[in-house]
């Protein structure tokens, strides 16, 4: 941020409060102009008004991205800490082989790991694939992370002028326009307003970075009519002026190679294979991270000995179990996997395992199901929050969301949307114990509502010795009618709360009526100027900060639920100061007469709401996940099992994900 942008910023606020405190001590000591005081008010508050528009209105869009970069800094760095599993062998520095599309300057023929980012900038355009390297599979070869650290490096390093990259789930592409999914995205995920997110995106200050393009469609879908297929057609449509735009993907050899078969890749793009890793690579890896010490050394010899690659006298060929075990650790992930289970201490200080078993598993080909099999219970006792016990059914609970991501594996539908094979959002998992189960729960809570307002006003009534209000009798069968009427997904539309608008509109609307009162005579006892005051207060802040918005996916998987249910309670609140002032001006009401009808209306929208759904689910699932199920995953995310794209939870790599599903259709090893 520029020093002229400070110095304007800090000035509209001194200006803003100066206002402020001069028109309060104004209607204090009553040096309002009494000719006309309430013209007087709104004048001075729409000076305030727009002093507190230019305050929070963003200057221009190459602040707005610079200050989108250190942002994206922020939060990706603590997504890259838990991607290297708290390691302090750091990245292995992998070999890529570059194969070009297109006109595409720049490219060389290999390269290492470590200047991937720099090779990005030399190509022109800067587009590109990043894939594993042959083989029939290449899951682990550091794809995600190589990604992730290519975003860093360019958020950090980001000139004036140049694009902020936006790491985002391909899976979260739902079908629209790419300039919509970008411009959605900085929204949600950092707040940034709806016009400003679109010239950001219009002067091409973003650059999307697709992770996982290969997770789009199901096994077997055909490559030319994927869902792969028509986000890439959007992308070689994304333009810089006369220039394709930057671009970085990263996508599953196999997948990739199937879509340039039939002619639906990136055009003008460098595609970069990874490696895999190899004996001295590995070695290097353990020998930083784990074998650093004489004791460490000597525990994991044996390893370090059988990945050796260089050359012997004797020239004996390696034995089967040596064999294995290189094949079994030639990517990172199954590197990390192999520390973090035999890494494990007891409470003593203690191994509980001896890195010379490897060789024995690699031998007997059950290593890769071992080292998954002890994955989970070895994170949660190494680096868990303490809330999951490593021995208990933390592992089940995984078993059962995996099992659920891998039935939805071939595009299985609920109520007309596809279900995702890799994501867990909090209040979109009712499908996991079924449509209808989730909706006749739902009716039974609406019945439930309905008759505790029923009864209400009877007693009332009866109590009261007040009949002619039994009109309120069919408010309950409003409410019910909502309830049997509520969508199990929501809106493409939702509510949300914008806080700041929110504090400014209650400001806003308590400051007049409380001005109005201090400095002219008025009737009227102060309580009734002061609940009155509030009362304008809170409908002026729902008015400016409750707003109706494209259905969002902020940072953070709890912030959905945690969003929807600050909204609504908020909103509830602003209908009941609505109805109470309304009726205490125009009908005299007292007590329950006036908010029985707000709450009536707000029982009715509440079973519309995902909070509601959520709460609903956990109820149905609570025999195969806890009660608690956010803080359960919050912890699983903690320890590395778990990491997070956007609002939604994933296992740490499709690997353990089949793994806890019980898949073994794909090649350990």
């Amino acid at each position: 941020m520029g020093t002229g942008h400070v110095i304007k910023r800090r000035l509209l606020w001194y200006g803003a409060g100066a206002v402020a405190v001069w028109l309060l001590a104004l209607g204090i000591w009553g040096g309002w102009d009494v000719a006309d005081p309430v013209a007087s008010v709104v004048g001075a508050l729409a000076g305030v008004a727009a002093l507190a528009y230019a305050l929070v209105a963003p200057l221009d869009t190459e602040h707005m991205a610079d200050r989108l970069a250190r942002e994206v800094v922020r939060r990706e760095q603590d997504e890259y800490v838990r991607w290297l599993d708290g390691s302090v062998g750091g990245r292995i520095d992998l070999a890529y082989t570059v194969r070009v599309h297109g006109q595409v300057d720049g490219a060389p023929a290999e390269g290492r790991l470590s200047d991937l980012t720099a090779l990005h900038g030399r190509l022109s355009p800067p587009r590109m694939v990043i894939t594993g390297g042959d083989g029939a599979d290449d899951a682990g070869t550091g794809k995600s992370l190589a990604a992730l650290s290519m975003v860093l490096d360019l958020a950090r390093d980001r000139e004036a002028g140049q694009a902020v990259p936006l790491r985002m789930a391909a899976t979260s592409w739902t079908g629209q326009e790419l300039e919509a999914w970008l411009a959605g995205h900085l929204t949600t995920a950092f707040g940034v307003g709806g016009a400003l997110a679109r010239r950001l995106v219009e002067a091409r200050l973003v650059l999307p970075v697709v992770d996982g393009l290969d997770e789009l469609d199901p096994p077997g879908a055909a490559p030319y009519s994927s869902r792969a297929a028509q986000l890439l057609r959007l992308l070689n449509g994304w333009q810089h002026g006369t220039q394709p735009a930057a671009v970085l993907v990263t996508c599953r050899r196999g997948f990739y190679d199937g879509l340039m078969r039939v002619e639906a890749h990136l055009r003008a793009a460098a595609v970069v294979r990874l490696a895999p890793v190899d004996g001295e690579q590995g070695r290097a890896f353990l020998r930083r991270s784990v074998a650093d010490t004489e004791a460490g050394l000597r525990r994991w010899q044996p390893v370090l000995d059988a990945l050796a690659t260089g050359p012997r006298e004797d020239h004996v060929t390696p034995a089967p179990a040596v064999v294995r075990l290189r094949r079994v650790l030639a990517t990172p992930w199954r590197l990390s996997l192999a520390t973090a289970v035999y890494q494990e201490r007891s409470a003593e200080g203690h191994y509980l395992r001896d890195p010379a078993t490897l060789l024995r598993l690699a031998e007997s080909g059950t290593l890769h199901r071992h080292l998954l099999d002890l994955y989970v219970p070895a994170l949660l006792a190494t680096r868990g929050d303490g809330t999951v016990p490593p021995e208990g059914p933390a592992r089940r609970w995984l078993a059962v969301l995996a099992s659920y991501l891998d039935d939805n594996r071939n595009g299985r539908q609920a109520e007309g949307r596809t279900l995702s094979a890799t994501d867990l959002v909090l209040p979109e998992l009712w499908p996991l114990v079924g449509a209808e189960p989730t909706r006749r729960a739902i009716r039974w809570a609406g019945l439930a509502w309905a008759g505790a307002l029923e009864l209400v006003v009877v007693v009332r009534a009866a109590v009261m010795d007040s009949w002619d209000q039994l009109g309120f009798s069919m408010l309950p069968l409003f409410t019910l009618l909502f309830a049997f009427g509520a969508d199990l997904w929501e809106g493409d539309d939702r509510m949300v709360l914008r806080p700041g608008r929110f504090v400014l509109g209650c400001a806003l609307g308590f400051a007049p009526p409380m001005l109005i009162a201090l400095s002219v005579p008025t009737t009227g006892s102060p309580t009734d100027w002061v609940m009155g005051s509030a009362a304008f207060g809170l409908m002026a802040g729902g008015a400016m900060g409750i707003s109706v918005v494209p259905d969002e996916r902020r940072h953070g998987p709890h912030s959905l639920v945690r969003g929807d249910t600050i909204t609504w309670a908020l909103f509830m609140a602003d209908l009941v100061a609505l109805a109470a002032l309304l009726g205490y001006v125009i009908a005299g009401w007292r007590g329950l007469s006036g908010v029985f009808l707000p709450i009536a209306v707000f029982g009715a929208l509440l079973f519309h709401t995902m909070t509601f759904r959520y709460l609903v689910f956990l109820v149905l699932a609570r025999r195969i996940l806890p009660w608690r199920l956010g803080r359960f995953l919050r912890a699983c995310h903690r320890a590395g099992i778990l990491r997070t794209s956007g609002a939604a939870y994933q296992f740490r790599h499709l690997e353990l994900q089949d793994h806890l599903a019980g898949r073994q259709d794909r090649p350990g090893g």
